[in-house]
């Protein structure tokens, strides 16, 4: 189903829609899930825009340290985040749901590990 496009902006006009939350998901990492909500993003031409969840199961990982030419702001909507897991000499912090991080480009971000019950992400990156 294709949705009008508003032209000033480029973004989708999607009036409210139930989430499966079973079907239509990507693994994305081990253990970590994506399903695209809205938009798209072009980081070879840097332009768009994209919002999307993300699901971690418990415990789930990710070691490296993430950089972006994009600006993303995430909110923990369930479940909990724990940000630069086992990095010494960074202190592993919590984010319990609901919480929110917004990042300008170039800022390093993660390691990353969910909490004991997964986590449920809201992410949005886009370019300026």
């Amino acid at each position: 189903m294709a949705f009008p496009i508003d032209p000033g902006t480029g973004k989708e006009h999607r009036e409210f829609f139930e989430i499966d939350e079973v079907d239509g998901w990507v693994e994305v990492a081990p253990g970590i899930e994506a399903k695209v909500l809205a938009g798209s993003i072009d980081e070879a031409a840097r332009k768009g825009h994209l919002n999307r969840l993300v699901r971690w199961a418990p415990h789930a990982r990710i070691d490296d340290v993430k950089v972006h030419d994009f600006y993303e702001e995430v909110f923990v909507a369930r479940g909990s985040l724990i940000v630069a897991a086992q990095t010494p000499p960074h202190t592993p912090e919590t984010f319990n749901a609901p919480s929110f991080a917004c990042r300008p480009p170039g800022a390093l971000h993660g390691p990353f590990q969910a909490g004991p019950d997964g986590c449920l992400l809201f992410e949005t990156q886009f370019y300026l």
